[in-house]
Protein backbone atom coordinates (compact mmCIF):
# COMPACT_ATOMS: atom_id res chain seq x y z
CA UNK A 1 0.00 0.00 0.00
CA UNK A 2 1.51 3.68 -0.80
CA UNK A 3 0.81 5.81 1.72
CA UNK A 4 -1.53 9.09 0.52
CA UNK A 5 -1.22 12.24 2.20
CA UNK A 6 -4.72 12.64 2.10
CA UNK A 7 -5.12 9.67 4.42
CA UNK A 8 -5.84 9.88 8.10
CA UNK A 9 -4.90 6.71 8.96
CA UNK A 10 -2.58 4.73 7.23
CA UNK A 11 -1.47 1.12 8.29
CA UNK A 12 1.30 -0.56 6.23
CA UNK A 13 2.31 -4.43 6.56
CA UNK A 14 1.38 -4.81 10.09
CA UNK A 15 2.27 -8.07 11.92
CA UNK A 16 1.05 -8.03 15.49
CA UNK A 17 2.53 -11.05 18.08
CA UNK A 18 1.40 -11.87 21.41
CA UNK A 19 4.21 -14.10 22.45
CA UNK A 20 4.35 -16.99 20.10
CA UNK A 21 0.84 -16.33 18.61
CA UNK A 22 0.75 -14.13 15.44
CA UNK A 23 -2.54 -12.20 15.94
CA UNK A 24 -2.26 -10.23 12.91
CA UNK A 25 -0.92 -10.37 9.91
CA UNK A 26 0.05 -8.45 7.07
CA UNK A 27 -2.61 -6.15 7.45
CA UNK A 28 -3.19 -2.82 4.69
CA UNK A 29 -5.20 -0.42 5.72
CA UNK A 30 -6.20 3.23 5.35
CA UNK A 31 -9.08 5.80 6.17
CA UNK A 32 -9.29 9.03 4.79
CA UNK A 33 -10.23 12.27 6.66
CA UNK A 34 -13.75 12.27 8.23
CA UNK A 35 -13.96 8.72 7.24
CA UNK A 36 -16.02 5.70 9.59
CA UNK A 37 -14.29 2.55 9.09
CA UNK A 38 -15.29 -0.68 10.98
CA UNK A 39 -12.93 -3.87 11.72
CA UNK A 40 -15.92 -6.63 11.89
CA UNK A 41 -15.00 -10.16 12.13
CA UNK A 42 -15.69 -13.17 14.70
CA UNK A 43 -13.85 -13.33 18.33
CA UNK A 44 -10.10 -13.95 18.35
CA UNK A 45 -9.73 -12.64 14.94
CA UNK A 46 -7.27 -9.58 15.95
CA UNK A 47 -9.30 -6.51 15.38
CA UNK A 48 -9.33 -5.67 19.26
CA UNK A 49 -5.88 -6.47 19.51
CA UNK A 50 -5.12 -3.97 16.09
CA UNK A 51 -7.18 -1.47 17.78
CA UNK A 52 -4.56 -1.54 20.66
CA UNK A 53 -1.73 -1.12 18.16
CA UNK A 54 -3.32 2.32 16.77
CA UNK A 55 -3.56 3.46 20.04
CA UNK A 56 -0.49 2.53 21.13
CA UNK A 57 -1.10 0.23 24.28
CA UNK A 58 0.47 -3.09 21.93
CA UNK A 59 3.95 -2.98 20.05
CA UNK A 60 4.27 -3.76 16.29
CA UNK A 61 6.53 -6.90 15.01
CA UNK A 62 6.43 -5.38 11.95
CA UNK A 63 5.40 -2.75 9.44
CA UNK A 64 4.25 0.92 10.19
CA UNK A 65 1.08 2.72 11.33
CA UNK A 66 0.88 6.42 9.65
CA UNK A 67 -1.49 9.41 11.00
CA UNK A 68 -2.21 12.10 9.05
CA UNK A 69 1.10 11.57 6.44
CA UNK A 70 3.48 11.57 10.02
CA UNK A 71 4.69 8.25 11.05
CA UNK A 72 3.28 7.45 15.20
CA UNK A 73 4.59 4.05 15.39
CA UNK A 74 6.92 0.92 14.10
CA UNK A 75 9.15 -1.86 15.36
CA UNK A 76 11.57 0.68 16.45
CA UNK A 77 10.49 3.53 16.94
CA UNK A 78 6.82 5.07 18.30
CA UNK A 79 4.98 8.05 19.99
CA UNK A 80 3.97 7.85 23.39
CA UNK A 81 0.09 6.61 23.21
CA UNK A 82 -1.27 10.10 25.38
CA UNK A 83 0.68 12.18 22.93
CA UNK A 84 -0.40 10.48 19.47
CA UNK A 85 -3.78 12.52 19.06
CA UNK A 86 -6.10 9.21 19.09
CA UNK A 87 -8.86 9.08 21.07
CA UNK A 88 -10.63 5.70 22.65
CA UNK A 89 -14.06 4.38 23.24
CA UNK A 90 -13.76 1.25 25.48
CA UNK A 91 -16.31 -1.46 26.34
CA UNK A 92 -16.87 -0.41 29.67
CA UNK A 93 -18.06 3.49 29.36
CA UNK A 94 -16.40 4.18 32.73
CA UNK A 95 -18.28 7.77 33.54
CA UNK A 96 -17.21 9.15 36.88
CA UNK A 97 -19.90 8.89 39.12
CA UNK A 98 -19.29 12.37 40.97
CA UNK A 99 -19.08 14.68 37.71
CA UNK A 100 -21.51 16.16 35.95
CA UNK A 101 -22.21 15.73 32.25
CA UNK A 102 -20.07 18.90 31.92
CA UNK A 103 -17.52 17.85 33.59
CA UNK A 104 -17.56 14.57 32.59
CA UNK A 105 -16.87 15.34 28.78
CA UNK A 106 -14.40 18.48 29.77
CA UNK A 107 -12.09 15.91 31.68
CA UNK A 108 -9.55 15.79 29.00
CA UNK A 109 -9.65 19.13 28.52
CA UNK A 110 -7.94 20.21 31.79
CA UNK A 111 -5.08 21.95 29.44
CA UNK A 112 -7.47 23.98 27.11
CA UNK A 113 -8.46 27.73 27.96
CA UNK A 114 -11.33 27.96 30.08
CA UNK A 115 -13.35 29.83 27.29
CA UNK A 116 -12.52 26.89 24.47
CA UNK A 117 -12.54 24.12 26.77
CA UNK A 118 -16.24 25.88 27.99
CA UNK A 119 -17.10 26.37 24.06
CA UNK A 120 -15.85 22.77 23.03
CA UNK A 121 -18.60 21.32 26.04
CA UNK A 122 -21.18 23.05 25.30
CA UNK A 123 -20.90 22.45 21.23
CA UNK A 124 -20.51 18.62 21.91
CA UNK A 125 -23.80 18.82 24.51
CA UNK A 126 -25.50 20.58 21.62
CA UNK A 127 -24.00 17.69 19.22
CA UNK A 128 -25.13 14.65 21.11
CA UNK A 129 -28.90 16.32 22.19
CA UNK A 130 -28.36 16.94 25.65
CA UNK A 131 -27.58 20.63 26.26
CA UNK A 132 -30.46 20.78 28.26
CA UNK A 133 -28.58 18.29 31.10
CA UNK A 134 -24.96 19.76 31.11
CA UNK A 135 -25.63 19.60 35.06
CA UNK A 136 -26.97 16.27 35.74
CA UNK A 137 -25.04 13.37 37.25
CA UNK A 138 -24.47 10.03 35.14
CA UNK A 139 -26.78 7.93 37.61
CA UNK A 140 -29.71 10.75 36.45
CA UNK A 141 -29.28 9.72 33.18
CA UNK A 142 -30.37 6.89 30.64
CA UNK A 143 -28.21 4.28 29.66
CA UNK A 144 -28.19 5.41 25.98
CA UNK A 145 -27.45 9.20 27.27
CA UNK A 146 -24.72 7.78 29.53
CA UNK A 147 -23.27 6.30 26.18
CA UNK A 148 -23.68 9.41 24.62
CA UNK A 149 -21.72 11.72 26.95
CA UNK A 150 -19.02 8.55 26.96
CA UNK A 151 -18.93 9.39 23.28
CA UNK A 152 -18.83 13.26 23.61
CA UNK A 153 -16.06 12.88 26.41
CA UNK A 154 -13.95 10.86 23.94
CA UNK A 155 -14.53 13.37 21.18
CA UNK A 156 -13.75 15.87 23.05
CA UNK A 157 -9.91 17.01 22.27
CA UNK A 158 -10.69 16.11 19.07
CA UNK A 159 -8.48 13.19 18.26
CA UNK A 160 -7.07 13.15 14.92
CA UNK A 161 -8.59 9.62 15.09
CA UNK A 162 -11.16 8.14 17.54
CA UNK A 163 -11.65 4.20 18.06
CA UNK A 164 -14.47 2.77 19.34
CA UNK A 165 -13.94 -0.90 20.84
CA UNK A 166 -17.28 -2.68 20.97
CA UNK A 167 -18.92 0.17 22.87
CA UNK A 168 -22.23 -1.18 22.31
CA UNK A 169 -22.08 -4.33 23.30
CA UNK A 170 -23.17 -4.11 27.02
CA UNK A 171 -26.71 -2.87 25.71
CA UNK A 172 -30.14 -4.12 24.77
CA UNK A 173 -30.65 -5.03 20.84
CA UNK A 174 -33.09 -2.15 20.25
CA UNK A 175 -30.92 0.37 22.11
CA UNK A 176 -27.90 -0.64 20.08
CA UNK A 177 -29.37 -0.20 16.56
CA UNK A 178 -30.66 2.95 17.58
CA UNK A 179 -27.57 4.21 19.01
CA UNK A 180 -25.29 3.25 16.48
CA UNK A 181 -26.82 5.00 13.95
CA UNK A 182 -27.10 8.34 16.51
CA UNK A 183 -22.98 8.09 16.90
CA UNK A 184 -22.61 7.66 13.02
CA UNK A 185 -24.86 10.25 12.92
CA UNK A 186 -23.21 12.93 15.39
CA UNK A 187 -19.62 11.68 14.38
CA UNK A 188 -20.42 12.84 10.80
CA UNK A 189 -21.42 16.07 12.57
CA UNK A 190 -17.90 16.76 13.83
CA UNK A 191 -15.89 15.42 11.10
CA UNK A 192 -14.02 12.92 13.21
CA UNK A 193 -12.65 9.84 11.22
CA UNK A 194 -13.35 6.87 13.28
CA UNK A 195 -13.01 2.88 13.49
CA UNK A 196 -14.98 0.66 15.20
CA UNK A 197 -14.49 -2.46 16.05
CA UNK A 198 -17.61 -5.24 16.21
CA UNK A 199 -18.16 -8.55 15.70
CA UNK A 200 -21.82 -7.80 14.77
CA UNK A 201 -22.38 -7.31 10.86
CA UNK A 202 -26.07 -5.19 11.61
CA UNK A 203 -23.84 -2.63 13.36
CA UNK A 204 -20.96 -2.20 11.09
CA UNK A 205 -23.61 -1.80 8.23
CA UNK A 206 -25.14 0.99 10.34
CA UNK A 207 -22.20 2.77 11.31
CA UNK A 208 -19.31 2.44 8.51
CA UNK A 209 -18.25 4.17 5.14
CA UNK A 210 -16.20 1.14 4.63
CA UNK A 211 -16.13 -2.03 6.58
CA UNK A 212 -12.56 -4.50 6.82
CA UNK A 213 -13.79 -8.11 7.32
CA UNK A 214 -11.46 -10.20 9.02
CA UNK A 215 -10.68 -13.44 10.01
CA UNK A 216 -7.50 -15.26 11.80
CA UNK A 217 -5.23 -12.31 11.94
CA UNK A 218 -5.91 -11.12 7.69
CA UNK A 219 -8.27 -8.81 6.32
CA UNK A 220 -9.84 -10.93 3.98
CA UNK A 221 -11.91 -7.73 2.31
CA UNK A 222 -12.01 -3.95 3.03
CA UNK A 223 -15.19 -2.43 1.26
CA UNK A 224 -18.82 -0.78 1.46
CA UNK A 225 -21.96 -2.77 2.92
CA UNK A 226 -23.11 -3.31 -0.72
CA UNK A 227 -19.75 -4.98 -2.19
CA UNK A 228 -19.53 -6.69 0.61
CA UNK A 229 -22.91 -8.16 1.10
CA UNK A 230 -23.29 -8.08 -2.79
CA UNK A 231 -19.48 -8.71 -4.21
CA UNK A 232 -17.79 -10.85 -1.22
CA UNK A 233 -14.51 -12.35 -2.61
CA UNK A 234 -14.52 -15.61 -0.47
CA UNK A 235 -17.08 -17.67 1.10
CA UNK A 236 -16.11 -16.63 4.38
CA UNK A 237 -17.09 -12.93 3.75
CA UNK A 238 -20.53 -14.19 1.88
CA UNK A 239 -21.38 -16.45 4.76
CA UNK A 240 -19.76 -13.72 7.32
CA UNK A 241 -21.99 -10.62 6.07
CA UNK A 242 -25.24 -12.54 5.78
CA UNK A 243 -27.20 -15.81 5.25
CA UNK A 244 -26.74 -17.64 2.37
CA UNK A 245 -26.19 -21.16 1.04
CA UNK A 246 -23.66 -22.74 -2.02
CA UNK A 247 -25.31 -24.45 -4.84
CA UNK A 248 -23.15 -26.48 -7.64
CA UNK A 249 -23.14 -25.22 -10.74
CA UNK A 250 -21.15 -25.31 -14.23
CA UNK A 251 -19.62 -22.95 -15.99
CA UNK A 252 -21.69 -22.82 -19.39
CA UNK A 253 -19.54 -20.04 -21.43
CA UNK A 254 -17.47 -17.04 -19.78
CA UNK A 255 -20.56 -15.08 -19.08
CA UNK A 256 -22.83 -17.64 -17.45
CA UNK A 257 -23.60 -20.81 -14.86
CA UNK A 258 -25.60 -24.15 -15.42
CA UNK A 259 -27.42 -24.57 -12.28
CA UNK A 260 -30.44 -25.98 -10.77
CA UNK A 261 -32.93 -23.40 -11.94
CA UNK A 262 -31.46 -23.36 -15.53
CA UNK A 263 -28.87 -20.89 -17.27
CA UNK A 264 -28.29 -17.51 -14.94
CA UNK A 265 -26.31 -15.09 -16.86
CA UNK A 266 -23.66 -12.65 -15.24
CA UNK A 267 -23.15 -9.30 -16.49
CA UNK A 268 -19.07 -9.55 -15.93
CA UNK A 269 -16.95 -12.16 -17.63
CA UNK A 270 -16.66 -14.85 -14.23
CA UNK A 271 -13.30 -15.25 -14.80
CA UNK A 272 -13.36 -19.13 -15.04
CA UNK A 273 -13.11 -21.74 -17.79
CA UNK A 274 -16.03 -23.03 -19.65
CA UNK A 275 -16.79 -26.45 -18.17
CA UNK A 276 -15.39 -26.07 -15.05
CA UNK A 277 -17.24 -27.14 -11.36
CA UNK A 278 -17.91 -24.01 -9.10
CA UNK A 279 -20.74 -23.16 -6.64
CA UNK A 280 -22.95 -19.88 -6.39
CA UNK A 281 -23.78 -18.65 -3.53
CA UNK A 282 -27.21 -17.80 -2.81
CA UNK A 283 -29.30 -15.85 -0.51
CA UNK A 284 -33.15 -15.69 0.72
CA UNK A 285 -33.31 -12.20 -0.99
CA UNK A 286 -32.50 -14.39 -4.14
CA UNK A 287 -35.26 -16.82 -4.11
CA UNK A 288 -38.65 -15.84 -4.25
CA UNK A 289 -41.77 -17.80 -3.91
CA UNK A 290 -43.17 -17.72 -7.78
CA UNK A 291 -46.67 -20.04 -8.21
CA UNK A 292 -46.20 -20.17 -11.58
CA UNK A 293 -42.15 -20.84 -11.82
CA UNK A 294 -41.97 -24.42 -13.15
CA UNK A 295 -39.62 -25.40 -10.56
CA UNK A 296 -40.93 -25.84 -7.05
CA UNK A 297 -39.73 -26.87 -3.71
CA UNK A 298 -41.04 -28.14 0.10
CA UNK A 299 -41.41 -25.94 3.57
CA UNK A 300 -38.90 -27.52 5.91
CA UNK A 301 -38.73 -24.19 8.17
CA UNK A 302 -39.61 -21.12 9.03
CA UNK A 303 -38.82 -17.77 11.17
CA UNK A 304 -41.59 -15.03 11.48
CA UNK A 305 -39.60 -11.66 11.18
CA UNK A 306 -42.31 -9.17 11.36
CA UNK A 307 -42.61 -7.62 7.90
CA UNK A 308 -41.77 -11.41 6.31
CA UNK A 309 -41.10 -14.89 6.79
CA UNK A 310 -37.58 -16.90 6.41
CA UNK A 311 -38.31 -19.70 4.91
CA UNK A 312 -36.42 -22.66 4.48
CA UNK A 313 -37.17 -24.54 1.64
CA UNK A 314 -36.20 -28.33 0.05
CA UNK A 315 -35.36 -28.22 -3.82
CA UNK A 316 -36.93 -31.32 -5.71
CA UNK A 317 -32.75 -32.33 -6.08
CA UNK A 318 -32.97 -32.25 -2.20
CA UNK A 319 -30.64 -28.35 -1.93
CA UNK A 320 -31.75 -26.94 1.12
CA UNK A 321 -32.17 -23.04 0.80
CA UNK A 322 -33.37 -19.56 2.41
CA UNK A 323 -36.40 -18.03 0.85
CA UNK A 324 -38.09 -14.62 1.93
CA UNK A 325 -42.16 -14.79 1.74
CA UNK A 326 -44.54 -11.92 2.89
CA UNK A 327 -45.99 -12.67 6.17
CA UNK A 328 -49.71 -12.25 5.11
CA UNK A 329 -48.97 -15.95 3.64
CA UNK A 330 -48.41 -18.10 6.27
CA UNK A 331 -47.25 -21.59 4.16
CA UNK A 332 -47.31 -24.79 6.79
CA UNK A 333 -44.46 -26.91 7.18
CA UNK A 334 -44.43 -29.22 4.22
CA UNK A 335 -46.54 -27.41 1.53
CA UNK A 336 -45.10 -27.37 -1.87
CA UNK A 337 -44.58 -24.22 -4.10
CA UNK A 338 -43.26 -22.49 -6.88
CA UNK A 339 -39.64 -20.91 -6.20
CA UNK A 340 -37.85 -18.56 -8.58
CA UNK A 341 -34.63 -16.83 -8.61
CA UNK A 342 -34.21 -12.71 -8.84
CA UNK A 343 -30.48 -12.83 -8.65
CA UNK A 344 -28.81 -8.84 -9.61
CA UNK A 345 -25.80 -9.77 -8.35
CA UNK A 346 -24.37 -13.51 -9.30
CA UNK A 347 -21.32 -14.48 -7.01
CA UNK A 348 -19.68 -17.67 -8.23
CA UNK A 349 -16.41 -19.38 -6.24
CA UNK A 350 -14.76 -22.31 -7.36
CA UNK A 351 -15.71 -25.80 -6.62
Amino acid sequence: MIKEKTDALTIRDLTLDYGTTRAVNDVNLALKPQELGCLLGPSGCGKSTLLRAIAGFHPLTSGEIWLEGKLLTNPSESVLAELRGVGMMFQDIALFPHLTVEQNIGFGLSDWPKSKAKARIGELLDLISLHNLGTRYPHELSGGQQQRVALARSMAPRPKVLLLDEPFSGLDTELRGRLTSEVRTILKGDGICSLLVTHDRREAFDFADRIAVMDDGHICQFDTSFNLYHEPVSPFVAHFVGPGEMVDAKVNDLRSVKTPFGVLKSDIDLGFEIGSDVRIFLRPDDLIQDDDSEHTATLVGKHFRGAHYLYEVRLDNGVLLGCFGLSQHDHKIGERFGVSLDIQHLVVFPK
